[in-house]
């Protein structure tokens, strides 16, 4: 296996694998992107060619190939092993030490993909399922795409999905373990299905791994009382909070248009997709998730918001475009007016209009100003009371503060106000500004040991960030002796050692532990674009400290060894002593004087 992960390293190159997922540029030695795993403006995700390792400096996130897709992807080593091996065309050697954990999640997979082709069979090709086929082609909804979907549908006789997963040699403690059913209390080896005479939508992840189900009742069920839809339970594979509808088929229309509609419900999704609307994926309600917004990051940085028109009074959803602006998402809305309900009602009655209103999407701030207001009159005392307590909320919470300030002056023109007195009023829905204040010692009072360690990684930092490490680092020699830090010691032993500095050679020479701390090193010198005579200055002024908080050191450690022999009768060692002194006093002096 540890063979395997290096021939796949050698065989790829980082640049490539990332930039099939993130677009990177060029500068200097590395290449940056904005970071894909927290939302930035400005690019602070470095990824070095040289080491063949990321560094974002924003979050800290940082590792090799495997790290970035575990991470991107949100998968683990062996599912990341599996992908990248495809990728550079290496034929993985079966290995028998899966982990118990991995072993069940496959299963459960494995498990789902069976039950979805049963319940796909049943809606498609059964009896039992023809009047749900019939209900599902009446809302305008082929064939062709219930297949794509894998649409399904659960029968009433759980006994049915039972015996066939039991024929395929499944356990009932697996069939349990999936969520999709319960043990019965008529027996112990009978199984209930929790999505019996429901329509099924399969929940498939962006790779199409089917890890849950989604039950609607039809119209014609005989007990109207139950909940209309429910999803599959948390389970190993199965969690809510990641899961989008329809991503599996949509990520790559959502990456070509730079933009993603959200949408409520499965219906919803797939009703503007088959009509070749494929930038679409739904969401349960309103509210949306902060992994479910990291996933969509990957993609685009653009959401269109199509869900119910009265979303705007929804407190998750305030909750929702707050985390969605913190990412730096551009957030738009899709209104279908007071036309139709919903993307699927309008795409049944007019198509043409819900594409129009696509192309002439809002900004979401301007779309709560004019949806607030349209319910309230602005010319009335209680109107305005109105308006300012359903929008401020949202405004106070937007990130950039220029954009802020437009919306204040939007909202102060539509309540017939004062920007001023907008401004005051939005204070009161500013979260409590809790002062957590520490104060800073000042750096006489700072312990010595983390200064001279901060020194000292510094003068690292410029040495590796030179055209020639190792020819810098001789010339330093006789000041990297009064290095402290044992871990960079070894550094510069091994970077001394070295005739030409080669980045993976030296990294490959260094001590396991102590790898990760020269790529952080290298990587932030690298990133620091300095001059070769400003390096050199910088360079005199880091040793230059690093030998005065030395120099004090041992003048503290003289000064506590005289006041120890003055109470003992020992004038020789004491006079040496203060010999010794007097001569690191008049060192700092020359030191100081240097400076």
């Amino acid at each position: 296996m540890e063979n395997q992960v290096d021939e796949i390293k050698q065989k790829l190159n980082i640049i490539d694998v990332i930039n099939r997922y993130i677009p990177l540029k060029k500068r200097g030695r590395h290449h940056i992107a904005c970071c894909p795993f927290h939302g930035e403006k400005t690019p602070s995700f470095t990824v070095s060619e040289e080491l063949q390792i990321f560094k974002c400096f924003g979050c800290g996130k940082a590792g090799d190939v495997f790290t970035f897709l575990e991470e991107y992807e949100k998968i683990d080593f062996r599912e990341a092993l599996t992908e990248l091996a495809q990728m550079a065309g290496v034929v993985l050697i079966k290995s028998e030490n899966i982990t118990f954990e991995e072993k069940k999640k496959k299963l459960l997979i494995e498990i789902n993909n069976e039950v979805a082709k049963f319940y796909n069979y049943i809606l498609t090709s059964h009896q039992i399922g023809e009047s749900a086929l019939k209900y599902v082609l009446d809302r305008g909804i082929t064939l062709e795409t219930i297949k794509k979907f894998k649409m399904g549908f659960a029968p009433q006789n759980s006994q049915l999905i039972s015996n066939y997963l039991f024929k395929k040699g499944f356990k009932l403690a697996d069939l349990i373990a999936t969520g999709t059913f319960g043990q019965s209390k008529y027996g112990s080896n009978q199984l209930y299905d929790r999505f019996q005479d429901r329509l099924i939508f399969p929940l498939a992840d962006y790779r199409d791994h089917i890890l849950g189900f989604s039950g609607r009742i039809l119209p014609t069920s005989k007990n109207p009382n139950l909940a209309k839809y429910i999803n599959s339970p948390e389970t190993e594979i199965y969690h809510k909070s990641r899961m989008l509808f329809g991503l599996n088929l949509a990520k790559e229309a959502i990456r070509a248009n730079n933009s993603v509609i959200i949408v409520e419900g499965e219906f919803d999704m797939i009703s503007p997709y088959q009509l070749g609307v494929q930038n679409i994926v739904a969401v349960k309600g309103t509210a949306f998730t902060q992994e479910q917004l990291q996933l969509l990051r990957r993609y685009t940085d653009t959401l269109i918001l199509g869900l119910d028109s009265d979303f705007a009074g929804n407190n998750a959803a305030k909750k929702s475009i707050e985390l969605a602006d913190s990412l730096e998402f551009d957030i738009k809305v899709l209104t279908l007016g007071d036309k139709y309900k919903d993307p699927d009602e309008a795409i049944k009655a007019d198509p043409e209009f819900f594409k129009s209103q696509l192309k002439n999407t809002i900004p979401v701030w301007d779309f709560i100003i004019q949806s607030v207001s349209k319910n309230n009159d602005s010319s009335t005392i209680k109107g305005k009371k109105e308006i300012l307590s359903n929008v401020l909320p949202f405004l106070v919470k937007i990130s950039n503060s220029v954009i802020r300030s437009d919306y204040f002056k939007k909202l102060a023109d539509e309540i017939n106000s004062s920007e001023e007195s907008v401004y005051e009023e939005a204070k009161r829905y500013l979260p409590g500004q809790k002062t957590n204040f520490v104060p800073t010692q000042k750096p006489e009072t700072i312990p010595d040991s983390p200064r001279i360690e901060k020194f000292e990684e510094l003068l690292l930092t410029l040495i590796f960030g030179s055209k020639k490490p190792s020819t810098l680092a001789k010339k330093l020699e006789n000041h990297l002796k009064n290095i402290t830090n044992n871990q960079y010691k070894v550094m510069i032993k091994t970077l001394l050692d070295q005739t030409e500095f080669e980045p993976r050679v030296y990294q490959e020479q260094l001590p396991a532990e102590l790898r990760s701390i020269f790529q952080n090193i290298y990587l932030n010198a690298t990133a620091l674009q300095i001059d070769s005579h400003t390096r050199l200055e910088e360079i005199k002024k880091t040793v230059n400290q690093i030998e005065t908080i030395t120099l004090k050191d041992q003048i503290k450690a003289a000064s506590e060894k005289i006041s120890k022999l003055e109470s003992s009768k020992n004038e020789e060692e004491l006079a040496e002593a203060e010999k010794e002194y007097i001569q690191l006093l008049s060192n700092l002096s020359q030191l100081q004087t240097k400076k």
